[in-house]
This record gives C-alpha cells, structure tokens and sequence, in this order.
C-alpha cells in the first residue's frame, strides 16, 4: 500500500485540468429526461449522456467522440449512480475517461448494497450496454463508498466480464458498514439468518473468483475514515486478494476520512490505472501456443502486436527431462496449462477446455510438432505420426468452438544432426496436420519455408540444435503477427459491415 501526503496547490499541477466546461455542458437532468430519484435533479451527468430504461430503473450512457465504426469501446461502470450521483465531484474522473475515448455509464438501482435482487439488475443493464450499444464485454468498474458492495457483489458472479475494479473508499464489509442489523434489514432477511448467509454476500468473502482471472484492482481511502475504516474494509481486501495471489493497490491519503476532498477524485493514479485497463480490454484478444519455438518468438511478436491486440501465451517448454511416461509439458497436475506438443496437450485437455470456455478470443495461433516427432531411448515417435493427426483433429475441434479464427502454424525444419528428432521427420508430420487443417478450413502459417528460405539456414542444416538465433525467432514472429493481423482485419470489416446493414 501506498501512503500519500497532498496539498491542493501540487495537486491542481499534478492533475492538470479543471471540469469547469464539464458542468456546462453536461444535459439538465430534470427537464424532460424522466429521471425517477426523489433527488435526481441534482445529478450532473456527463456531456451527450444518452438516457436509458433497464428493468424499470433509470440508467445513463456517455459515449466518447470519434468512435470508429465497428469497433468496441471501452467503458467505466460508475457505482453508485443513485440518488444525487453522479454529482460534481464525479465530473473529472468522467471527462477524463471521455477524453481518452472511455464511454461512462451507470444505472440507478435506489441505494441497493449489492442484494441479489440488484445484481440481477445489473447483469441486464451490463446486457443491454454490451449488446445494443457497442461496448466491450470487459468493463472498468469503478465504486465510491456503498457502491463497494454493488461493484463487488456483481463483479465477484461475472469476473470475466471486469477488466479492472477501483474504488474510492469502498465499503467492502458489510459488518462494518453498515453493519449486521442495518444490511440483515436491507437484504430481507433476520439479522440471524443474514449472520449465517454472510459469506455469501459479504465483498470481503468473494474475492477468489477475481483473483483466479487476474482482475487488478485499485482503492483509495482516508487513514482517519471511521465511517468506513480501511483496516475493516479496504485492508481486509488487499491481505485477501494478495494472499489469492491477486494484484491490488492501496492508496492512503494521511489526514483524510469519508468526506467530500477532492483529491479522492481526482487521483491521477486511480485515472491511469482506469484508463490503462480499460483500452486493454478493447483491444482483440489473440491466444498464441505451442512448443519452444513459439516460446523463441514471444517477445518479438508481443513487440510487434502492441497497442493492436491482447496477446495471451499458454507456455512453451524450452527443456525437459525424460521420463518412463513422458508427459514432459504438463501432467494435468501442474498449476497452469503449460504444454508443447500434441500428446501433452491432449492429456491437459480436460483443463484446456475449461480455459477455452472462461476465455474468448478473437484469433488463436497455434503449432506442435517437434516434441511429438522426438524419438526417445526406443527409438519411436513420441507420438505416432497416425496418433498426431488425430489428435490435432480433437484439438481443432475444441478450438473451433471458442468462435476464434484458428491459424495452424507448420513444424519448422530438423537440422542434420539433432540428437533425437531425424531430419526429415517434420515433412511427415506437415503432411498429416496439413490433411487435417484443410478437412477444417484451418488457415496454415508457413513456418518450415521461412526457415528453409531464409539466409544461414545451409550453415544452421548441419547443426544439432531444432532452435534458432535471435534474428531468425524476429523473422517467425514478423509472419505470425502479419497473419494474425489479416485475420484481425478481416474480422472488423466483417463487423464493420453487419453494423452497416
């Protein structure tokens, strides 16, 4: 955690601009919009806010200017937006998410402190935004006080739709605030039914399925809050998520408590963490795996896809030893899919699934052979070259289902003298993944030519080693990122003309 001393002189340098022309042009709320909170008229809504219906309750959206047709636009999710919120101290975080091209939206569910009843609310408010409106399906949720328990509540049953959390001194213990009596009555229930069903609905108790997707969450709080201490709340949160292995910041503001200072607002930190996770999540989504040599490739083909696409890596093994059984790359045991050949990858497969259903993507790149083809004490195949094929059937099957476009990448070439893989081996294992990729319409990545082609590869040919230098790994990754990247392209145009129908 962070302490922070501020003065207001340094932080109006630090944050840059004043939200004077904001509270201009943000829409009168109470002429016309049918906004239905007793106090709704005093809300300031941000600048072109569009008004929405959701399930009987009123709710907002703010779009950035200059979208581009077709694509998805990333967006806060302010919590709570009842009764007199969005208010004025909400009009910097909000024009500055605006300013980097962050839709703001909310929906007023009247003082709800995450009860069932209000997460259904917002799984269809969350439908109707990412659905009819454009959105991207990961939002960057954001709570100030008792929107702590809404934003939990909702994030902890949807973690695969939360690109990230931050909270301004977040109420996230349901005993502490406010308390068991005053939450048992707002949740229908007896104090001792509610005491026995706590876990269930208390933020603090629901943190691990944020931690298993790696959802980053930012707070900020007062060390003098005794409305909402830290140590009863934002702290309990942090040693829990940390301890799930989770990534979370705390921010301490010394002299502050639950109160209206607008450096809770305007924390420029909280703002770049928002506005960072964010643009990730509009980003594509492209999953990339394989054996060591996509492992070779990594760095150079994330240099290259940056600011284009989210890239995600299962693993590549670059050693391993031998064994009676030699399920080398995963055992289905391991803490995290981590697999380089065909065999392996089926013998994870029940894992592999279950991460390909939790995950979407929107390109998957994929290649094995080196490790199948390797030929141990015996003699033989690791895999059979029969085997191979059908198993790469069963794995394109499971990938086809994610909807992603699939591209195979061929096995690259044997060198003359590789101590357990026979030259030539890999022109025999191209052939069968290359029947089996066009019986499924799989795109193949020539890897085996730009090797083949390119300058050294007669010296490289008399070597012992399957892997290759630096620059030659800067080659693979040049033509894995040209052909993700048509298949990215390819896939807003078609969105950009399905929306234009």
């Amino acid at each position: 955690m962070k302490k922070v001393f501020h003065n207001f002189a340094v932080l109006a340098i630090l944050l840059g601009v004043a939200c004077s022309s904001y509270a201009a042009d943000a829409p009168a709320a109470e002429k016309g919009t049918g906004l239905s909170s007793k106090t709704g008229k005093q809300k300031i809504f941000p600048p072109n806010s569009e008004f929405l219906k959701v399930a009987g309750h009123d709710g907002y959206l703010a779009m950035p200017k200059d979208i581009k047709a077709g694509q998805k636009t990333p967006w806060l999710w302010y919590m709570p937006s009842d009764y007199k919120l969005p208010g004025k101290l909400e009009r910097w975080m909000m024009k500055t998410c605006l300013d980097n091209g962050i839709a703001v939206a909310g929906l007023d569910v009247k003082g709800d402190f995450g009860t069932p009843a209000g997460r259904k609310l917002f799984t269809a408010f969350y439908n109707e935004l990412t659905e009819k409106h454009g959105l991207t399906k990961k939002a960057c949720l954001l709570a100030r006080s008792y929107g702590g328990t809404q934003m939990y509540n909702w994030a902890a049953e949807h973690p695969e739709s939360v690109a990230c959390l931050a909270g301004i001194y977040p109420v996230c213990n349901l005993a502490s605030y406010p308390g068991l009596k005053s939450a048992a009555g707002k949740y229908g229930m007896s104090q001792q039914k509610f005491v026995k069903e706590l876990k269930q609905h208390n933020p603090i108790d629901r943190l691990a399925p944020l931690a298993k997707a790696k959802v980053p969450i930012y707070h900020n709080t007062g060390d003098i809050d005794t409305l909402v201490p830290a140590k009863d709340n934002s702290f309990i949160v942090e040693k829990r998520y940390k301890a799930l292995g989770g990534d979370m910041t705390v921010t301490i503001f010394e002299g502050q408590g639950h109160n209206y200072w607008t450096g809770f607002f305007e924390d420029k930190a909280m703002a770049e963490f928002i506005v960072k996770h964010a643009k990730k999540a509009a980003l594509p989504k492209v999953l990339f795996f394989g054996d060591s040599i996509s492992g070779g490739y990594a760095k150079s083909l994330a240099t290259r896809m940056e600011g284009k696409a989210e890239l995600v890596k299962l693993g590549a093994v670059a050693t391993y030893r031998l064994n009676k059984e030699a399920f080398w790359h995963s055992s289905g045991n391991a803490k995290a899919l981590d697999f380089g050949s065909a065999k392996a990858c089926i013998a994870d497969f029940e894992r592999f699934e279950r991460h390909l259903l939790e995950n979407k993507y929107d390109v998957i790149h994929f290649n094995f052979g080196l490790n199948d083809i390797f030929r141990g004490r015996n003699g033989a195949w690791h895999n059979p070259v029969d085997q191979y094929a059908k198993d790469l059937a069963k794995i394109v099957t499971l990938l086809k289902k994610n909807g992603a476009k699939v591209i195979w990448a061929n096995t690259t070439p044997i060198p003359a003298n590789a101590p357990h893989n026979p030259e030539g081996d890999e022109l025999i294992y191209n052939a069968a993944a290359e029947k089996v990729m066009k019986e499924y319409n799989i795109p193949i990545n020539d890897l085996h030519s730009i090797i083949t082609k390119g300058d050294g590869y007669a010296e490289w040919k008399n070597g012992k080693d399957v892997h290759f230098p630096s620059n030659v790994y800067g080659k693979l990754a040049e033509q894995v990122a040209e052909k993700i990247s048509a298949q990215l392209e390819a896939i807003e145009t078609r969105r950009n003309s399905q929306k234009a129908r």
